[in-house]
């Protein structure tokens, strides 16, 4: 729908040229407004009287007036969000690390145990030591294990413990530090860039040597960012797992509370046959040394009865 101001604007052009001619003809001798006022009413006549209702260009060929309507002020459609990037949240990195100490009744049984269980949650063993005593011998172990399966790794080497002496797990937040280590290896990578155009754009020995040592110090810095951001990565992904399994030689007063008075009494008259074996072996050993002060005592003892002998018969 056309408003009312530019309808006049639009008649007012086309009545100006018939009033300006008909001036020139001494057809009129009154004022503008007057004119604009009685054309428009003229052309309104014509408009009405029209097969179609539109108004009639006198010049066109086929006298006919185009239609003159508002064009509505562009809306713009609402912006879609598909295929728009959306910032993602950073997501945290956390260090797990944790141990377990328990005591075993099959050491060697239990250590297969479990180094079976490490590949059924993707984990490996860092590094390994045995250590063995009269009293006790023992595995201690370094498992790495990715972090989402380090809980349930560790319910199923609890579960291998015949007496479970500590456990224990700790969490680490580094998200601040490996996002800021991050950022700060990106922008000294653009400082490094800038370096290498600034160097091919130096004309004279002694700039270009001042860029080269500022170039070798970023680089320098670069590699230690980076290994440092590796550690870190490697740290967040794999979480770190200390197991110490040991079993018990001797009997003590351990194996009294742990295995019963019975269980004790037999491993108490096992370990005393051990015992005695061992004792039998050490006078074995020793045997020489005994023959030999059977022999000095001998005859130290006969020499004093003879000097004791002699000295009665003076």
């Amino acid at each position: 729908m056309t408003k009312p101001t530019q309808k006049a604007s639009y008649f007012y052009l086309l009545i100006r040229p018939i009033e300006e001619y008909g001036f020139r003809l001494g057809l009129f001798h009154m004022n503008g407004m007057a004119t604009c006022t009685i054309f428009s009413l003229v052309f309104l006549a014509m408009a009405c009287s029209s097969p179609e209702g539109r108004l009639m260009d006198l010049g066109h060929p086929n006298g006919e007036f185009e239609e003159m309507l508002d064009i509505p002020i562009t809306e713009q459609p609402p912006t879609s969000l598909e295929g728009a990037k959306v910032e993602e949240i950073p997501s945290e990195k956390i260090i797990r690390r944790g141990g377990i100490d328990f005591r075993s009744r099959d050491l060697e049984g239990d250590y297969q145990k479990l180094k079976g269980l490490l590949p059924t949650f993707q984990a490996f063993a860092e590094n390994e030591n045995k250590s063995a005593s009269v009293h006790q011998k023992a595995y201690s172990l370094t498992i790495r294990v990715p972090s989402e399966q380090f809980d349930t790794l560790m319910s199923a080497i609890s579960a291998l413990a015949f007496r479970l002496d500590n456990r224990y797990s700790n969490r680490e937040d580094v998200t601040g530090n490996y996002y800021d280590l991050q950022t700060r290896i990106k922008n000294k990578k653009a400082l490094e860039e800038r370096y290498l155009q600034l160097l091919k754009q130096a004309s004279n020995v002694k700039d270009m040597l001042e860029i080269e040592r500022a170039l070798n110090e970023t680089r320098t810095e670069i590699d230690r960012m980076e290994g440092r951001f590796v550690f870190l990565g490697n740290q967040v992904a794999l979480s770190t797992l200390h197991v110490y399994l040991y079993e018990n030689l001797s009997p003590g007063l351990t194996p009294v509370l742990d295995e019963g008075l019975g269980q004790s009494i037999l491993v108490a008259l096992t370990k005393g046959w051990q015992g005695f074996v061992l004792f039998l072996l050490w006078l074995v050993r020793v045997w020489p040394f005994l023959v030999l002060a059977s022999v000095v005592v001998f005859f130290w003892r006969r020499r004093k009865l003879n000097n004791e002998g002699n000295s009665q018969s003076q």
